[in-house]
């Protein structure tokens, strides 16, 4: 089962590497820097490096059309649509029209690997057992991020060079992806009919995921609420600061678009497999509240240092930022996907799952644009005075650390 799914999930990974929150904000503002108001590129590029969050608020939707539905099948539309999605954006004009366009585009293709995301838990959750799940699935993890990093330094070579137009990477994404979907029938769901079974006997096949079943796992389950209550401060804090730096380093340190990818996307992917298989033994042995409380300390010191660097006019910091960042994402990246089956049984671990990504959305809906729109007040208050909003995300973050802590004192 392993090897059929490792081959499909790296070359839609090549798909997804150029609608990466960070790859997406910096073509958006290097694309269509003069083609609008310097306002709407900047808030653009909030929304695209917050599309991948923010697209997770329709996840209860794909939560209801998985249930009690043979995965692999569903799985394969949801791919070969992403991938479709992903080469409408290169036909963007470079206009202001262009720029709603692309936005658009970035967003419902997020949408789709949104439904990808949460239907995928269920399949890896029923493929592998728990004490070894965060390493099999750590080595999927490490490959699709080995191959968004190829794209995303595609992009910024294509950037620097001017070889051709960037718009054409798009176009090979879209293939890249269509032949992932065509790969992906061969994958099977171990034990399906197990877990069709525990999905109906728990849930019922005619009582859908909707916000009342969000309001009710919460209202029900204290330690899964206080969990996602601190996710909703850490996470949020991380969705900021990438637009954020996005507009700091192409207005104030004139950055070239591709340097801005290699510091913001590419080094940090590439750290992932160097840090997952770490990470994953740490998780395989713990609660994810623990694993939580020591992860969040790895986010907290990148965005200290990425702040450090901005504030001082130390670009040469930016690059152990980055590495720092991607050590914190390698560790974020298996708590994310897995974290909410320490808190469900087999039958709800979709739903669970579909709380979570939910609630990431909305923060994915509010983080980005907030922590643009006060960078904005800022800036227009004083010319350079909007690097101060960095100051937002390493205090949200550093807020939702101190709660994981607090969770995990009280478990001990």
């Amino acid at each position: 089962m392993f090897r059929r799914e490792i081959l499909p999930w790296a070359l839609v990974g090549l798909t997804l590497g150029l609608v990466e929150g960070a790859t997406a904000a910096v073509l958006v503002k290097t694309g269509f820097r003069g083609a609008a108001t310097p306002l709407a590129v900047n808030i653009a590029t909030a929304l695209v490096s917050g599309a991948p969050a923010f697209a997770n608020v329709v996840s209860f939707a794909w939560a209801n059309i998985a249930h009690g539905r043979a995965r692999v099948q569903l799985l394969v539309r949801l791919q070969a649509l992403f991938a479709l999605l992903v080469g409408l954006i290169g036909l963007a004009p470079r206009a202001g029209g262009g720029l709603a366009f692309a936005v658009v585009s970035i967003l419902a293709a997020r949408m789709i690997w949104a439904g990808i995301l949460t239907v995928r838990a269920a399949v890896w959750t029923a493929n592998y057992p728990r004490p070894v799940i965060a390493r099999i699935t750590g080595r999927i993890v490490i490959v699709s991020s080995l191959a968004v990093a190829g794209a995303a330094a595609l992009a910024g070579i294509v950037l620097k060079s001017r070889a051709f137009d960037p718009r054409w990477l798009y176009g090979g994404a879209a293939a890249c992806g269509l032949l992932a979907a065509s790969l992906y029938r061969r994958a099977r769901v171990r034990r399906e009919f197990r877990l069709l079974a525990d999905e109906t006997a728990e849930a019922g096949t005619s009582e859908a995921f909707s916000l009342r079943m969000v309001r009710e796992i919460l209202a029900r389950d204290p330690a899964f609420r206080e969990y996602m209550l601190w996710m909703g401060l850490f996470g949020g804090g991380n969705l900021m600061i990438v637009a954020q730096l996005v507009v700091i380093l192409t207005d104030d340190f004139a950055m070239s678009g591709g340097r801005q990818i290699a510091l913001l996307a590419v080094v940090p992917l590439l750290a992932l497999p160097l840090f997952v298989p770490w990470w994953a033994r740490f998780f395989d042995g713990e609660h994810v509240i623990v694993y939580r409380a020591r992860q969040c300390r790895a986010l907290v010191a990148a965005i200290a240092l990425y702040c450090v660097a901005v504030f001082g006019a130390w670009e040469w910091l930016l690059w152990p930022a980055a590495v720092t960042y991607g050590f914190a994402m390698a560790g974020a990246n298996l708590g994310w996907n897995l974290g909410h089956a320490d808190f469900a049984s087999s039958g709800r671990a979709q739903h669970y799952m579909g709380v979570h990504v939910t609630l990431t959305g909305v923060r994915g809906m509010i983080a980005p644009p907030g922590g643009m729109l006060v960078y904005q007040l800022l800036e227009n208050w004083q010319r350079g005075a909007g690097r101060l909003a960095l100051a937002l995300p390493l205090a949200m973050t550093t807020a939702g650390a101190i709660g994981f802590n607090l969770m995990k004192n009280r478990r001990t």
